[in-house]
């Protein structure tokens, strides 16, 4: 964890494609414009005063994986910002500044209290594997109501606090999409909170290639994907299992830059859960056909007959990123 005493919080990528520090410059482009969105989000629902002050929101990049760092002192930097581009550019922005009391706002604990909501609605995303659950009915209450114990679909517990969870339940399903669409097998996210105050186990949060999906899904509906595979073809596929449903008895098999559906031919896909989140060599035949008997052209799903687990990544598979 990234613990400069001049650093509040901080988005990181780090694995081998970024151990020198160097992004490709749209990804760079993408990741901060996402982290932007993103944190202004969580800032925006924890004082909603500030969405009609401009304020910029100071960003360091350092090498050594790849970081953007956002300052201790950056209740400083902001006031400071804020008023010299509206002083030079905008009376009107400078009497909406002294409407909201501009002065007064603590910045610092805003972005404090944004960023613990940020990494909670992570953190719960991953325990329950998804962005898009909104109902929450079977749960637990302790400490008089304030914490609230939630089970996945594994009949894990995960201990949250109430208003975190009211947080995720009304968080727009694609929130983290920019910031998590260029995590790869060798390039994964780290975001954090240097806050005392926090708990340790609280402070941070890593998304790997095996749940990116739980945030980002490319939109393909303008595209034929994988046109080469062919209904009905026998194929050998490298790829990472990135989850598995037992209600539809399918797994996610991420294959060049998207996450394909495949079914098991014969048995329950409980047989095949010590290879989740593991390498494997798929078998078995495309599927492009759909419940009504007609072909979908547009995405296949794959029926397999064997998941062989391989103990050395494929690599040149990944190599096709989303985009």
């Amino acid at each position: 964890m990234t613990t400069n005493q001049d650093v509040l919080a901080y988005l990181k990528y780090y694995g081998d494609l970024v151990e020198d520090g160097y992004l490709d410059a749209k990804k760079s482009a993408d990741a901060l414009y996402g982290f932007d969105k993103s944190l202004r989000y969580f800032l925006y629902q924890e004082n909603s005063d500030i969405q009609d002050i401009e304020f910029e929101i100071p960003i360091k990049i350092q090498k050594g994986s790849w970081e953007a760092l956002i300052p201790e002192n950056i209740e400083q930097w902001i006031k400071t910002i804020a008023l010299i581009s509206a002083g030079a550019y905008s009376k009107k922005a400078l009497e909406k500044m002294a409407e909201r009391d501009f002065e007064k706002i603590g910045f610092k604990d805003i972005f404090k209290k944004a960023f613990q909501a940020f990494l909670w609605v992570i953190k719960i995303a991953k325990h329950l594997k998804t962005m898009r659950k909104r109902d929450f009915k079977d749960v637990e209450f302790t400490q008089d109501n304030k914490i609230v114990i939630i089970k996945n679909d594994e009949n894990q517990s995960l201990s949250v606090p109430i208003e975190y969870l009211e947080k995720y339940a009304g968080c727009p399903e694609n929130i983290f999409a920019q910031i998590t669409k260029i995590i790869e097998p060798q390039r994964e996210l780290e975001i954090g909170l240097n806050d005392t105050d926090v708990k340790d186990d609280e402070r941070k949060v890593r998304v790997a290639i095996s749940e990116k999906q739980i945030f980002y899904s490319k939109d393909e509906d303008d595209e034929i994907l994988f046109p080469e595979l062919q209904d009905g073809q026998y194929i050998e596929l490298g790829g990472h299992i990135t989850r598995g449903n037992e209600n539809s008895n399918t797994i996610g098999f991420f294959y060049k830059g998207h996450v394909l559906t495949c079914s098991p031919e014969k048995g329950n896909i409980n047989e095949h859960k010590s290879k989740l989140f593991s390498n494997c060599l798929i078998k078995g035949r495309i599927d492009r056909i759909s419940k009504e008997g007609e072909l979908i052209e547009k995405r296949p799903r794959i029926i397999f007959s064997e998941l062989i687990l391989l103990d050395k990544p494929f690599l040149d598979l990944f190599s096709n990123e989303e985009t």
